[in-house]
């Protein structure tokens, strides 16, 4: 339900997001840790339907799901990144079964995602389990 993610790593990671006011913070540092290739954001990798321009490449490996994430906003790039959090090195069957709602529900996030982010997370997450 949560990708790879245990209930202990969820619990970390909502102590780590702090409270309300830090949330945005922290996204936003999550963001600023993201390092792609200068040539990443391409038409063939773009999500539709995002609040902001997305990007997604998903590749599997022996690992599991390796995700590479940009976002033209920094919000909603922090926000991938907890998404990959969760999906990084994730089974197929992980993936299937993770759940967008219940992850924010259990990071507390749920009243600071508005429902366009939401809406295009979501979209993330359906591109990501389609190609599982």
């Amino acid at each position: 339900m949560y990708g790879k993610l245990s209930e202990l790593d969820l619990k970390q990671l909502r102590q780590a997001l702090g409270e309300r006011e830090q949330r945005l913070r922290y996204l936003v540092q999550l963001a600023r840790q993201t390092k792609l290739p200068d040539d990443f954001r391409q038409s063939e990798r773009e999500v539709f339907g995002c609040e902001a321009r997305v990007w997604v490449q998903v590749t599997w490996s022996a690992q599991g799901l390796m995700l590479q994430l940009d976002s033209e906003s920094r919000t909603i790039l922090g926000l991938l990144q907890l998404l990959a959090k969760a999906l990084q090195g994730a089974s197929p069957a992980e993936v299937q079964a993770f759940n967008l709602t219940a992850y924010l529900q259990a990071l507390g996030l749920t009243e600071f995602v508005s429902s366009s982010r939401r809406n295009g997370l979501q979209q993330v997450v359906q591109a990501i389990q389609r190609c599982a």
